[in-house]
């Protein structure tokens, strides 16, 4: 039956829905699926769907989980058929931790024994075989009944003793099985006697892979780590190479030598040799103040050469004027006469050529006054927008 608090009384719209529900007959059967989340921003997780037949792709979308399949399957057994019969909205539980689930399904897998003897013992042994491959916070090995840690896959041990070519073989294909205790004990002791590239890289990128699933864990092949074991060390004798000749050019083929026998003159000048790497422009902004407009017009005449000796010197000093007005940035200002009146008006140091243009040229309008052009000045000078 649907387990209901103690003391609890329903009250008339629970009651008539709790005996619609009650008259409807029970299903037969029903399914449980397991599904491993990876870590994303949140921590892996395993998903139970109750009920899991009539779950739809779409229904595990916001879980992340609309193209997943699920990694092991049972029956449901009869208490929880019940108990899920009086559900109104889809039911799953989800488990950041092995201990919780594993104590929950052992009972579970009780229930299911008394139906069918030898199922749930069956699916208890298939749940904790895949505690090594979907590691969740917790040690996965912890508190394994030894009738069922007899079942479970045997623990991998790697001899670095062998060849690189056998213990890469054997990282490769079987490495995911491996605690990452283990793995750092591997990586300390290749470290301590071997130093083989290869298999640290090897051991490096298992550790790094160790809270991953299985299925991206074996994406690894040995010809890539091979091939990046050769990168590693040419980069590591490359960036030697280059420190010796920096310190020694003379003597840096004997300095060289002594660490790496047989090498020649020509691989000198190789690793030596940098590529040019491509000249990178920087982009400048265009000149638009007036000031700066003026020193390169004033400029090009200057280059020209073709100015006589009066109008060279006056052009030099109209340079060190403006240059010395740009340097303290002091505000432009235009003398206008208009009817036999003559006004100075003042513009910010960086205002740009065209709007002084446009503010000469009203000042030339026919008619023009100087109240009509002090609006004009009063808009342009106290506006948010740059003319």
């Amino acid at each position: 039956m649907v387990k209901l608090k103690e003391g609890y009384v329903m009250s008339a719209a629970e009651q008539v829905a709790y005996d619609r529900d009650n008259a409807r007959p029970r299903k037969s059967w029903g399914q449980v699926a397991y599904y491993f989340k990876l870590q994303t921003k949140y921590p892996p997780r395993i998903y139970v769907f109750m009920h899991a037949e009539i779950w739809c792709d779409r229904n595990r979308r916001p879980m992340g989980l609309f193209h997943a399949l699920p990694f092991l399957t049972r029956p449901m057994n009869r208490e929880e058929i019940e108990y899920h019969h009086f559900d109104t909205r889809l039911c799953y539980h989800q488990y950041e931790a092995w201990a919780p689930l594993l104590s929950a399904e052992e009972r579970e897998a009780q229930l299911l024994d008394m139906e069918q003897p030898g199922s749930g013992t069956m699916f208890l042994r298939a749940l904790y075989s895949f505690t090594p491959s979907y590691r969740l916070k917790d040690e996965i090995r912890q508190g394994v009944p030894p009738e069922i840690a007899r079942h479970l896959p045997y623990r991998l041990t790697i001899d670095l003793g062998c060849t690189e070519m056998e213990v890469l073989l054997i990282l490769v294909s079987l490495g995911y099985t491996l605690p990452v205790q283990q793995i750092s004990a591997l990586l300390r002791a290749e470290r301590a006697d071997g130093n083989r590239k290869a298999v640290l890289l090897a051991l490096q990128w298992l550790y790094r892979t160790s809270g991953e699933s299985q299925s991206s864990t074996r994406s690894q092949s040995v010809l890539a780590v091979l091939r990046r074991a050769v990168q590693v060390q040419a980069r590591t004798r490359r960036n030697f190479v280059r420190r010796i000749w920096k310190q020694s050019p003379l003597f840096a083929l004997s300095e060289i030598q002594v660490r790496y026998p047989g090498y020649t003159a020509a691989q000198l000048e190789a690793d030596v040799k940098r590529n040019k790497q491509a000249t990178q422009f920087s982009r400048s902004k265009p000149v638009m103040d007036l000031r700066r407009c003026q020193l390169v017009k004033l400029a090009e005449q200057l280059n020209s050469g073709c100015l006589p000796e009066e109008a060279y010197h006056r052009v030099c000093c109209r340079i060190a004027l403006l240059q010395s007005a740009h340097q303290q940035r002091l505000p432009v200002r235009l003398s206008v006469k208009l009817e036999q009146e003559s006004r100075v008006y003042g513009f910010a140091w960086q205002i740009r050529e065209t709007v002084v243009k446009s503010f000469v040229k009203l000042a030339n309008t026919p008619g023009m006054t100087h109240d009509r052009l002090q609006a004009e000045h009063t808009r342009m000078t106290s506006s948010l927008y740059c003319f």
